[in-house]
């Protein structure tokens, strides 16, 4: 339960660091008519907050890792919760690199951390 909750707030997290950077644009924009100033003063807050809003998204993938390892350890899949989990190697074998989820396709590293895989470009044959 706790590595669901943190794993929605690692994926939600990114929207909701643009959308409050959209709204501080928004702001600082109409502030540059009222109280340039203030408009200034909005950009370097902006600028410095850059620095815990990296350290807060560092911090909540550290706490993701060992709840996701954990997962996976047991078998379960840390996306879709189903008892599906296979131990893969980078060759595609049994191993130690990763798992994959059988259930969802999910794939993830040895060190719980999720894998894109980007679909193939390749074109089908007619």
């Amino acid at each position: 339960m706790l590595h669901t909750i943190v794993r929605w707030i690692r994926k939600v997290y990114p929207g909701v660091v643009f959308g409050g950077y959209l709204i501080a644009f928004i702001l600082a924009f109409t502030m540059v008519f009222m109280l340039p100033i203030g408009a200034l003063g909005m950009v370097f807050l902006a600028v410095m907050a850059l620095i815990p809003v990296v350290a807060i998204l560092a911090v909540v993938k550290a706490v993701e890792r060992p709840l996701a390892i954990r997962k996976l350890r047991r078998g379960t899949c840390p996306a879709c919760d189903a008892t599906a989990i296979v131990v893969k190697d980078s060759r595609g074998g049994s191993g130690g690199e990763g798992y994959a989820c059988g259930a969802c396709g999910a794939l993830f590293s040895a060190r719980g951390e999720d894998i894109d895989v980007e679909p193939d470009t390749q074109p089908t044959a007619n």
